[in-house]
């Protein structure tokens, strides 16, 4: 159903960078842009925010740039054998998407296929990632958000994510806001609404699973668990598991080693 022309990844230009093809061109183009940019569609001028969207038809007049500093973007040129797979009212219009990391991923893939890919499952294998970035990108047009909040939410899962990989680790709301260019009020909000638990309750939840982990396949004292979860004393730690769990580190032991 695809085929692939070209395409490239976290393509940067600077600030006098202008794109413009007057006349189209006679295929898709997608661009996952991911900094403010000036898009022009059929002469039609839209401002578009960083982590976005964009599918062009063939032979669509466009241009685009960052008239406030360098442009970013990853970006593919690819043929579609069936014209009625895309929603008609996606085409040529620049939308917010959730999760731009991972559309390079397979944008990223997708190009290695084409290029180096074995040429036996080349084509099914192209066909299924595509497929895959389609329909991420179909979903998040038909539930884009109409404010900021869609903007932050990939950075949030991003900074979960990463606590749930080190829970032992020091984290503050108000440091990691600062880092977002936000609030500390804001980002606990925003937190909340994302994930459903405050943040500091999440990060409670995220060492008693981690504490739990070490009880069972470790012969570390509670002493020296309690630290390698982050808590500055054993008393703390053992409250808030016997807070959570109803029962205390020993007897987790005794019941589940």
């Amino acid at each position: 159903m695809f085929s692939i022309i070209r395409g490239g990844c976290h393509e940067r230009h600077d600030k006098n960078f202008i794109l413009n093809r007057p006349n189209g061109l006679p295929y898709y183009i997608l661009l996952i842009i991911k900094t403010p940019s000036l898009i022009n569609i059929n002469g039609s001028h839209q401002y578009c925010l960083p982590d976005s969207a964009l599918i062009i038809s063939p032979n669509t007049p466009y241009s685009y740039n960052n008239p406030d500093g360098e442009y970013i973007d990853d970006w593919l040129h690819f043929e579609c054998s069936d014209h009625n797979f895309f929603d008609k009212k996606m085409l040529n219009v620049p939308f917010p998407i959730n999760n731009s990391r991972l559309l390079t991923t397979y944008i990223q893939q997708i190009l290695w296929e084409n290029n180096y890919g074995n040429d036996s499952i080349k084509k099914e294998t192209i066909d299924a990632l595509m497929n895959i970035v389609i329909n991420h990108i179909t979903y998040d047009f038909h539930n884009k958000s109409t404010d900021s909040n869609n903007y932050y939410k990939y950075k949030f899962q991003k900074i979960r994510l990463d606590i749930q990989a080190a829970p032992y680790k020091k984290y503050t709301a108000k440091d990691i806001a600062d880092n977002i260019g936000i609030s500390s009020s804001h980002f606990q909000l925003l937190y909340k609404n994302f994930f459903g638990i405050s943040f500091q309750a999440d990060i409670i939840n995220m060492r008693i699973d981690y504490s739990k982990e070490l009880i069972t396949s470790t012969n570390m004292p509670q002493e020296q668990i309690a630290y390698s979860c982050g808590y500055s004393s054993e008393v703390h730690f053992y409250r808030q598991f016997l807070d959570k769990t109803g029962m205390t580190p020993g007897a987790y032991r005794k019941l589940y080693s």
